[in-house]
Protein backbone atom coordinates (compact mmCIF):
# COMPACT_ATOMS: atom_id res chain seq x y z
CA UNK A 1 0.00 0.00 0.00
CA UNK A 2 1.33 3.68 -0.55
CA UNK A 3 1.88 6.31 2.09
CA UNK A 4 -1.08 8.98 1.44
CA UNK A 5 1.01 12.30 2.14
CA UNK A 6 0.28 14.86 4.12
CA UNK A 7 -0.30 18.17 2.16
CA UNK A 8 -0.56 20.85 4.97
CA UNK A 9 -2.27 24.24 4.77
CA UNK A 10 0.83 26.31 4.78
CA UNK A 11 2.52 24.24 1.70
CA UNK A 12 -0.64 25.14 -0.28
CA UNK A 13 -0.25 28.93 0.44
CA UNK A 14 3.25 28.71 -0.53
CA UNK A 15 2.57 26.82 -3.70
CA UNK A 16 0.16 29.72 -4.23
CA UNK A 17 2.39 32.42 -3.51
CA UNK A 18 5.10 30.59 -5.77
CA UNK A 19 2.42 30.43 -8.69
CA UNK A 20 1.60 34.14 -8.14
CA UNK A 21 5.04 35.49 -7.99
CA UNK A 22 5.91 33.90 -11.30
CA UNK A 23 2.56 35.32 -13.39
CA UNK A 24 3.20 38.35 -11.62
CA UNK A 25 4.85 40.08 -14.31
CA UNK A 26 2.34 38.32 -17.26
CA UNK A 27 -0.11 40.51 -14.74
CA UNK A 28 1.37 43.45 -15.02
CA UNK A 29 2.02 44.15 -18.52
CA UNK A 30 -1.43 42.88 -19.35
CA UNK A 31 -2.90 45.69 -16.69
CA UNK A 32 -0.93 47.90 -18.30
CA UNK A 33 -2.34 47.44 -22.07
CA UNK A 34 -6.07 47.78 -20.30
CA UNK A 35 -5.24 50.99 -18.99
CA UNK A 36 -3.78 52.04 -22.11
CA UNK A 37 -6.73 51.24 -23.90
CA UNK A 38 -8.99 52.76 -21.53
CA UNK A 39 -6.82 56.05 -21.66
CA UNK A 40 -7.63 56.13 -25.60
CA UNK A 41 -10.95 55.26 -24.87
CA UNK A 42 -12.01 58.04 -22.52
CA UNK A 43 -9.79 60.61 -24.35
CA UNK A 44 -11.68 60.14 -27.28
CA UNK A 45 -15.27 59.55 -25.84
CA UNK A 46 -15.08 62.07 -23.24
CA UNK A 47 -13.41 65.04 -25.08
CA UNK A 48 -14.29 65.55 -28.89
CA UNK A 49 -13.73 68.95 -28.84
CA UNK A 50 -10.87 69.53 -25.64
CA UNK A 51 -10.43 73.15 -27.66
CA UNK A 52 -13.99 73.99 -27.07
CA UNK A 53 -13.77 72.75 -23.79
CA UNK A 54 -11.45 75.01 -22.74
CA UNK A 55 -12.81 77.89 -24.04
CA UNK A 56 -15.66 77.49 -22.08
CA UNK A 57 -14.23 76.89 -19.29
CA UNK A 58 -12.73 80.51 -19.14
CA UNK A 59 -15.77 82.35 -19.69
CA UNK A 60 -17.69 84.05 -16.51
CA UNK A 61 -20.83 82.22 -15.39
CA UNK A 62 -24.23 84.58 -16.22
CA UNK A 63 -26.58 85.76 -13.32
CA UNK A 64 -23.52 86.14 -10.87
Amino acid sequence: MAKKETVYPWQQIEEQAFHAFREWPLWLVLRQRELAAQQIRNRTTAHPGSAAGVSLSTERPEGN
